[in-house]
């Protein structure tokens, strides 16, 4: 056999030894291969990613036009991170991204621009529906873009599909540490919330947009009180309760909403009292007098149970920080508002710099902040900042007329405010938007 090498050979070893110790090109097209086993990046058509389905954020980003208009103009400047299901022809979105493919397909169906046809992406090998689920769970909170209803339901599937591929029921105890170490810090507290308004407060989660963890923490107790109070009248059980006396209500509340605008968790409440004294044929006065004769004794039998929190649970903290920041970005410095978990509100407020306290809006949104937290020194308190004694009182849930005020702003609020001086709140207004 003769010794020598044809050219194509010599040619095929050439190229061998030109790639050694040089990196191959990782943007490939996967279509009709095997997936790498290791994370690459490839090069996939807009059409062959498909969004996560199952995306705990279900509202429309507000942002979307913006993000479309960015990505015409300057096109993707971070890469998508994709996966794909094992026997799936399609790739979906592994960890956020979804608003920012939606905004380049509808570009390439708009325009057939070849710039929005293909796109390299980070593909990451498949692993489970809880890893993708997960990502985007702390993508999206990462991004503070999830109510509360979102994460709760978000939370519940992914607790399912643990579950379902651990072969296990998880309690809170296990589940808390589950997400740990997933990377979730939700604690059992919150994770109870979740769960209690999945189960219970359906309607209301779906209809109500801004239902929050502080709304449904405050409606806990009151409905277990009702339930038990029922129970004592009658062999009701939990679950015709709520389908019978409870559900009626929060449908009632979610056909309103739309037209409203507005949720108060005292009218939900009392209106379920009015429904359950109904259902026992007695006086609405007679229940109430009853829970609250009772919810004395019990306090008087453990007097160790506090009349007021000192301290905010993991429920309360992620509710507070977020309408504080929100509060706060209305003039532009969220940036204040920071987690502490050795303060008693969980929550800390930095100091203003100086051009922020000269703006009066800044500083009196400030202000406000830091007297609600109890941490505003008087030195620091501007002449039309509230007294904290006067704040503590607005905030007090156990106090009957602080929670009367509160109803009043809500009523002046769907009025249409009351009437101003001219050039007061407006000339406020004003400055917050220059802010």
């Amino acid at each position: 056999m003769s010794g020598k090498v044809s050219v194509d050979e010599r040619r095929r070893l050439v190229a061998e030894s030109l790639r050694v110790g040089n990196p191959g090109n990782n943007a490939r097209d996967l279509a009709g291969h095997v997936d790498p086993r290791a994370e690459s990046q490839i090069e996939l058509a807009v059409d062959e990613i498909q969004p996560y389905e199952h995306n705990p954020r279900r509202a429309t980003n507000a942002k979307f036009d913006d993000i479309k208009e960015s990505i015409r103009t300057s096109g993707l400047r971070s890469p998508l991170t994709v996966t794909r299901r094992p026997g799936e022809s399609h790739f979906i979105v592994e960890a956020g991204g979804n608003t920012r493919l939606l905004a380049l397909r509808q570009l390439w169906a708009e325009t057939r621009d070849p710039r929005f046809r293909k796109l390299v992406v980070l593909f990451r090998p498949w692993r489970s529906e809880s890893h993708v689920l997960t990502a985007h769970l702390i993508e999206n909170e990462q991004r503070g873009e999830m109510t509360f209803w979102d994460k709760a339901c978000g939370i519940v599937a992914l607790k399912s599909r643990l579950e379902a591929e651990q072969g296990r029921t998880l309690t809170l105890r296990p589940l808390e540490d589950a997400l740990h170490a997933l990377g979730l810090a939700v604690n059992t507290a919150t994770l109870g919330l979740h769960l209690f308004a999945t189960e219970r407060l359906r309607t209301l989660g779906e209809a109500v947009a801004d239902l929050s963890g502080l709304d449904v923490k405050t409606m806990q107790p009151r409905l277990n009180a009702l339930k038990r109070y029922a129970q004592t009248r009658s062999s009701i059980s939990e679950d015709d309760l709520y389908a019978q006396v409870f559900e009626p209500v929060f449908r009632r509340i979610a056909q309103q909403y739309p037209h409203t605008g507005t949720f108060s968790v005292a009218a939900t409440c009392e209106a379920c009292e009015v429904g359950l004294a109904h259902h026992l044929g007695e006086p609405v006065e007679s229940l109430r007098l009853a829970l609250r004769s009772k919810g004395e004794r019990e306090s008087q039998a453990d007097p160790s149970t506090p009349v007021a929190r000192s301290s905010a649970d993991g429920a309360d903290v992620d509710e507070l920080l977020t309408r504080a920041r929100r509060f706060a970005d209305a003039v532009g410095i969220s940036g204040v508002i920071q987690p502490d978990p050795q303060s008693p509100a969980g929550l800390r407020i930095a100091t203003l710099t100086d051009g922020d306290a000269e703006d009066p809006a800044r500083h009196r949104t400030w202000c406000l902040l830091a007297a609600l937290l109890g941490q505003l020194e008087p030195k620091a308190a501007s002449s039309n900042a509230p007294e904290p004694a006067f704040l503590q009182w607005l905030v007090d849930p156990d106090d009957p007329s602080s929670t009367a005020f509160w109803e009043l702003l809500a009523c002046a609020r769907r009025s249409g405010g009351l009437r101003r001086q001219p050039g007061t709140a407006g000339e406020a207004a004003s400055t917050s938007e220059a802010a």
